[in-house]
């Protein structure tokens, strides 16, 4: 029987020695992505495409095809998870299925795994990251989360919004608790209120990680409003951090590491930190063209052990 090789990272190199000979075979890697839904970036093409290029063979599937018999988890008839040297999990996929799926890849080593499961529950949320981040306060009662509001400025926020969807800028305690009212359902979900951030209208930067390193970072100016969302009309330029910025982007990329964390992006605004992306970060054709160059080769070097 061969023997599979594994890096310090825990994920096999392709080789196998059998007998006295070396045997190289094409790594491989699983994406698991929505593949019916609408997708809110390219990722799902993009970096299959990436592994492609780089000698991989590739294998993407849905959310929906993982499933268990016989005690092995497969994605999809006779595609056995266990058999990839690396799974990706881009996004979290259908709310109602997501807590099975969860429990289901758990299983698999998670140092095979660009984001392990324990990260997708647990740290792509913006309570996960509170202590980098502006005041905030979340629950679903608006009248508690009110009360902690002053004459300042507030942004009311969905928990697990995006695109900038739902996120409305407030001053004072009871236009705070109109606004929570609306975004809690009346008591229905969670929300978050948030002290606002001036800086956030001089623009907000993005810094796109994969494993040990930053691919790169780009600034988002506003577009009609505060916001800095690109599906909010924001715009982007390149971008250079300052010593503040890239110390704190630095404490944050630590934690990331310490979680197996692979790939994130990671949005400041000033020295505040407003949300970590873990799940599937957009940033990457964004990346193309604002410096006029692929940075999609780089995330695979930063994830993939070696070929040879």
């Amino acid at each position: 029987m061969g023997l599979l090789m594994t890096t310090r990272s825990g994920f096999a190199t392709g080789e196998r020695i059998i007998g006295r000979r070396a045997e190289t075979r094409m790594p491989r890697i699983l994406f698991l992505a929505s593949t019916t839904a609408l997708a809110h970036n390219d990722n799902h093409e993009r970096l299959p495409a990436a592994f492609r290029a780089a000698g991989w063979d590739v294998t993407v599937r849905d959310h929906d095809e993982v499933y268990i018999s016989g005690g092995r988890v497969f994605a999809g008839a006779g595609t056995t998870v266990e058999d990839f040297n690396r799974v990706w999990v881009l996004g979290l996929g259908r709310a109602a299925t997501f807590l099975d799926r969860m429990q289901l890849l758990e299983r698999l080593p998670q140092s095979a795994l660009v984001t392990p499961i324990h990260a997708l529950v647990y740290q792509h949320a913006k309570y996960a990251w509170s202590h980098y981040m502006p005041e905030t306060h979340g629950g679903l009662d608006a009248d508690v989360l009110a009360a902690c509001a002053d004459d300042g400025d507030w942004v009311v926020k969905p928990t697990a919004g995006s695109f900038g969807r739902g996120v409305v800028r407030v001053r004072g305690r009871e236009a705070a608790r109109a606004a929570l009212q609306e975004a809690t359902g009346k008591g229905t979900r969670y929300a978050l209120l948030q002290r606002y951030v001036p800086a956030i209208e001089a623009g907000e930067t993005r810094s796109l990680i994969a494993g040990a390193t930053v691919i790169g970072t780009y600034l988002r100016l506003p577009g009609r409003d505060f916001r800095t969302n690109l599906s909010q009309e924001g715009r982007p330029e390149p971008a250079t951090l300052d010593p503040k910025q890239r110390a704190l982007l630095a404490r944050i990329h630590e934690e990331l590491q310490i979680a197996g964390i692979g790939f994130a992006a990671v949005d400041l605004a000033g020295d505040q930190l407003m949300e970590v992306n873990l799940a599937n970060p957009g940033g990457l054709g964004t990346l193309q063209q604002v410096y006029g160059r692929s940075f999609d080769a780089a995330v695979v070097e930063a994830l993939a052990p070696p070929t040879q």
